[in-house]
């Protein structure tokens, strides 16, 4: 897990979950921008699987903002100590951060962003699966409701960090530790697709 320098970081975090734009800088040549998520492309999917968003995998009566109320990062300096601890409490709120569990055990398709766990040669067979591009790599990671543990049973080729992809498979409730964040979600991948980016206007 990377540890932000600044309050800027933190802040740029919790404008992640909310939806706004990053504060990172994007890195150059890429397709994506820091803190941008995927939607909904044209294309049916297996009939086994049904559509979920990365919202619906967190609670509806869970806000990861609520444990900040009363906290104004914005007037804090770099190496404020009110910073640094808002920092602690927002890893502890999001490391256990709670789970939809009407999920377990769903068949479901979902669309993110690899970072590949286990790589022999050109093959990964076990990858995290996040929201955002740049989580876990140009940001903290997310909270663990929004990280899921892949485990794929074909390994996949020439997949590399912060590919998009469609993931299919069955979802379980099942909490994870890896050096990139805790993941609160494990999926066993029947199936996998690139994702296909909508054409920018």
């Amino acid at each position: 897990m990377h540890t932000p320098r600044s309050h800027s970081l933190l802040f740029s975090c919790l404008l992640l979950v909310a939806g706004a734009s990053a504060l990172a800088a994007d890195p150059p040549g890429s397709p994506y921008k820091v803190g941008e998520r995927l939607g909904s492309t044209p294309g049916k999917a297996a009939s086994d699987f049904r559509e979920v968003k990365w919202e619906d995998l967190i609670p509806p009566n869970w806000n990861p903002a609520d444990a900040f109320k009363g906290v104004d990062l914005a007037k804090m300096e770099d190496g404020d100590p009110r910073a640094m601890d808002a920092l602690a409490r927002m890893r502890d709120v999001w490391a256990n951060a709670p789970v939809a569990s009407s999920l377990n055990g769903a068949a479901v398709r979902i669309a993110g962003f690899v970072i590949p766990l286990e790589r022999v040669k050109d093959e990964v067979s076990e990858f995290l699966l996040v929201p955002y591009f740049g989580a876990c790599i140009h940001v903290p990671p997310p909270p663990a409701n929004q990280i899921i543990h892949v485990v794929s049973d074909k390994p996949l080729k020439n997949v590399q960090t912060m590919d998009a992809m469609w993931v299919s498979g069955v979802l379980k409730v099942s909490a994870g530790e890896s050096s990139w964040g805790r993941s609160a979600y494990r999926m066993q991948a029947k199936a996998t697709a690139p994702y296909v980016f909508p054409a920018r206007k």
